[in-house]
């Protein structure tokens, strides 16, 4: 397709575009894959910002569909930059597809850095993004959750961001859990599902199992005791190794063990003392072994 004229060159782009909308709309990925890789090799003629950015646009959720996130948010940075050419407002919605699409990457990038989109971040259709993306890098859980109840209508009505919400919370709750549990060698389920703003502990468990699955996590779940037994990382020392609440009767045993090793130590001491020296209690008392 790299060798067509410019004008077969932009003509082929039209029917990539409407072939690329027929698949999406039958989800049909497998098709649609082949169709978008076809037009991103299209060489020549100038086809339309807005064909251009339709094809995008459709091509980044194909990747969101097969959880290629990075993919995806380049796609939909393409998509963006082609519809604020063409001067289509739905370049405010496709920014919300490239944030999204960034935090689900785990991106450290704040997409509203860049030159392109940092004229946008205050758009009443996109601030609630903005801040949004803001307590994703700073793994502010309660802030993240609070604004998404607080924009139902900026964020959930776009049912492509809904469909992915579940993603997004899982990826914040992911990030929290590893930082709460990254000190700690021992620590309970519900201490973490406490930090996760009091999600369920079965919730924990699951996030849990999937970073022991993704081998970003070494460890096991005790189910039993409700805790998380985390191996160390080689050549990382632990600096603490339990983050659970005390329990007074085993804190007093502890104190009863530690008061018995004590003295028995020094009942030791003292009879070896007295072994070796016959005369030392006469001291005492006039007292004598």
């Amino acid at each position: 397709q790299g060798a067509d004229g410019g004008g077969s060159s932009t003509h082929l782009m039209e029917i990539y575009a409407l072939q690329i909308q027929l698949y999406s709309r039958q989800k049909d990925n497998k098709k649609l894959r082949e169709i978008f890789n076809k037009a991103m090799a299209v060489r020549g003629g100038i086809p339309h910002p807005r064909t251009l950015a339709l094809i995008q646009e459709l091509g980044g959720k194909m990747h969101m569909a097969a959880k290629e996130y990075e993919f995806a948010g380049k796609t939909f940075f393409q998509a963006f930059k082609s519809y604020d050419e063409a001067g289509d407002p739905s370049r405010l919605r496709c920014l919300k597809y490239l944030v999204m699409a960034s935090m689900l990457h785990a991106s450290t990038i704040n997409p509203f850095d860049s030159q392109e989109a940092r004229p946008y971040k205050d758009d009443p259709e996109i601030v609630a993004m903005t801040n949004l993306v803001q307590a994703f890098h700073s793994n502010e859980i309660h802030t993240f959750e609070r604004i998404l109840r607080k924009n139902q209508g900026r964020i959930m009505d776009d049912e492509f961001v809904r469909e992915h919400v579940e993603d997004l919370l899982r990826t914040i709750r992911r990030q929290v859990l590893r930082r709460v549990i990254r000190p700690y060698t021992r620590i309970s389920l519900q201490a973490i599902a406490k930090e996760l703003n009091d999600i369920p502990v079965p919730d924990v468990e699951s996030l849990l199992v999937g970073l022991i699955l993704d081998g970003k996590l070494q460890g096991e779940i005790d189910q039993v005791a409700g805790v998380l037994l985390k191996r160390a990382d080689r050549g990382q020392e632990s600096s603490e190794t339990a983050l659970i609440p005390p329990d007074p009767e085993i804190m007093l045993c502890d104190a009863f063990d530690q008061m018995i090793s004590t003295l028995e130590g020094l009942s030791n001491n003292i009879a070896s003392t007295k072994l070796n020296d016959p005369h030392h209690m006469r001291g005492f008392g006039g007292l004598t072994a």
